[in-house]
């Protein structure tokens, strides 16, 4: 005869019987079952802000810092504000070149879902799908990076980095808050990514995201553009194309690593695939520190926290990069790749992304007060306003996301389950799978496990 089990009172064993939900499910936030023996977030469910660890921040502080920001570049007037409602619709504006990205329209989408503003998500995305989102033709699944605020005009070619942030940002809105719609957009989107006839979003060669997936620029990449704790969530969570983004996700770990210059830690706007500058002849900074290339701080500081499976390499990255801003002072913003020949001021954008680094060196003892100056710039740094708040403002934005412990990797919901007891003999010191398999030893991979009827999660 068959018992429901408690399983805070006996040990798991047999099968498991997975009970219907009661209610519609939410996202899930904490560890993962899979047993992986790495450190990120993804597996722990853990997300410290080292504003609270570091600096001293309290969880009000805190939270009153995100407020600032989202009231501001979404509801502030409009010398402030980057998102502009139209009904049933919105959009988030360049305002300096006066137009819609792809970029920007992404990097809303994000920072809605990481913040729980359905709303505004909603709004942007349907404005993204009547006026940038290619549902047929040459450029089936991708966007058209640039569009006028009407939602005419523009460019109809990609930028490969809106492509990154809409699928990320889709994935955590369909988990999050449960809608299918948004899960079936994204899987659309993966998909073409690799499959589209005449565009393949990932060189196919060397698996590294392109320049703009068509023509020479198939041939280098934007490092910037190099997001790898996305591209491993695609590996997880893609319903085709598995291997591809599973090769990808190595590739462009090493791609990221490769384009920091072995002494500065910099990297340049336009890299080969081996990591070498690539200058062009319609953009003379290409082959510099630009305006793309300080987005890669955030980039491998996040892919740090969040999967850990790179540390090493990342904490080299770091140090590179923090030594290299130490020696200038924060004074500068552009370089050439290997430093020389500083100019123009630090900008919020780079303190932003700079701090995210620090993810990669808050347990080296040598770091702890270059650690604090950057976490404190980061702080520090007012919410811009005018011609050029919006590329620098919103980077500086996202990366406040990360360093505020808010953004997280929101992971389908988990299910309610009831447990059957199948067997009469229960090994209360036995340990077990959360799917029932009876382990011969305890275990040493990092992973959740039963015994004495409690979930255990090994480190």
């Amino acid at each position: 005869m068959r018992k429901f089990v408690n399983t805070k009172a006996l040990a798991l064993v047999g099968c498991m019987m997975v009970s219907p939900l009661l209610a519609k499910a939410q996202g899930y936030t904490g560890p993962t079952t899979e047993v992986e023996n790495y450190s990120g977030a993804y597996y722990t469910g853990k997300y410290t802000s080292p504003f609270k660890t570091v600096l001293g921040k309290t969880d009000a502080e805190i939270q009153a810092k995100l407020d600032q920001l989202w009231n501001h570049y979404f509801k502030g007037d409009n010398n402030c504000k980057v998102y502009f409602d139209r009904g049933d619709e919105a959009f988030v504006k360049d305002i300096n070149n006066n137009d819609v990205r792809s970029e920007g329209m992404s990097y809303g989408m994000m920072i809605a879902v990481q913040t729980n503003h359905k709303t505004e998500f909603d709004k942007l995305w349907k404005w993204a799908k009547n006026h940038m989102w290619h549902k047929s033709g040459n450029w089936d699944g991708y966007f058209a990076w640039q569009r006028n605020e009407s939602g005419s005009g523009g460019d109809d070619n990609c930028a490969p980095d809106g492509e990154m942030y809409f699928m990320t940002s889709l994935l955590f809105a369909a988990n999050r808050w449960g809608d299918s719609q948004y899960m079936e957009d994204a899987q659309y989107i993966l998909k073409k990514m690799w499959e589209n006839y005449n565009h393949k979003l990932f060189n196919q060669q060397h698996y590294v995201i392109t320049f703009q997936p068509q023509g020479n620029e198939n041939n280098f990449s934007d490092p910037s553009y190099d997001l790898p704790a996305f591209v491993d969530l695609f590996a997880h969570w893609s319903t085709t194309n598995t291997d591809k983004w599973a090769k990808a996700a190595k590739a462009t770990r090493d791609h990221l690593y490769k384009s920091s210059h072995s002494k500065s830690g910099l990297f340049s706007d336009y890299s080969n695939y081996d990591g070498t500058p690539h200058p062009t002849d319609y953009n003379s900074n290409a082959d510099k520190y630009m305006y793309d290339a300080m987005r890669c701080a955030m980039n491998f500081g996040m892919d740090y926290y969040l999967f850990g499976k790179d540390a090493e390499r990342q904490e080299l990255m770091a140090r590179r990069l923090i030594d290299f801003f130490e020696k200038d002072g924060y004074k500068h913003a552009r370089f050439n790749w290997d430093g020389s020949n500083p100019k123009e001021n630090y900008t919020i954008g780079e303190a932003g992304c700079n701090a995210v680094a620090c993810y990669c060196l808050l347990n080296n003892p040598d770091y702890k007060e270059s650690v604090k100056k950057n976490l404190k710039m980061a702080w520090d740094a007012v919410p811009m306003r005018g011609q050029y708040r919006y590329y620098d403002g919103l980077v500086h934005y996202l990366s406040m996301l990360h360093l505020c412990g808010s953004f997280k990797i929101w992971k389908p919901a988990q299910k309610t389950t009831a447990v059957n007891l199948v067997s009469s003999e229960v090994e209360s010191e036995a340990w077990y799978t959360l799917d029932g398999k009876r382990l011969s030893a305890e275990p040493t991979l990092r992973g959740i496990y039963i015994r004495n009827g409690k979930k255990i999660y090994v480190k």
